[in-house]
């Protein structure tokens, strides 16, 4: 499984040897080749979450939680990363300030998306509070 890894990290730093020579001829092109090789590191890094899920559904089987719960935790890693990745490509572009702001935009989502989990911690604060 570490062998991905080492893929991954050798194909990103040949596509950012490959951008910087582009660059020159056309950011476009660069710009292009890099959006490329970060969809190839987020894929592999989803290989490396698929664990994770089936600990989760082990957990999920175990612990009689509610799959709902769980499957807000993988959305919120979800967001935030493609949110970074977009983010850095943004950046890359020329254009942090946009990065930035999608990374605002990450939090907020990530906020929205876990209300369920936080509601159930708030009923949960008043169960234990109404039984003291």
């Amino acid at each position: 499984m570490t062998d991905l890894f080492w893929k991954g990290a050798a194909g990103a730093l040949i596509a950012a040897v490959l951008g910087l020579t582009l660059a020159k001829q056309g950011k476009d092109v660069a710009l292009l080749l890099t959006v490329l090789a970060g969809c190839m590191v987020l894929t592999a890094a989803m290989t490396y979450l698929s664990p994770v899920i089936d600990f989760f559904r082990r957990l999920q089987i175990s612990a009689r939680l509610d799959s709902g719960l769980l499957l807000i935790l993988l959305k919120a890693v979800g967001i935030s990363l493609v949110a970074q990745l977009a983010g850095l490509i943004c950046a890359d572009a020329g254009n942090a300030a946009l990065g930035k702001a999608l990374q605002i935009l990450a939090a907020a989502a990530v906020l929205w998306v876990s209300l369920p989990l936080l509601e159930e911690l708030l009923t949960l604060i008043e169960t234990i509070l109404g039984e003291v």
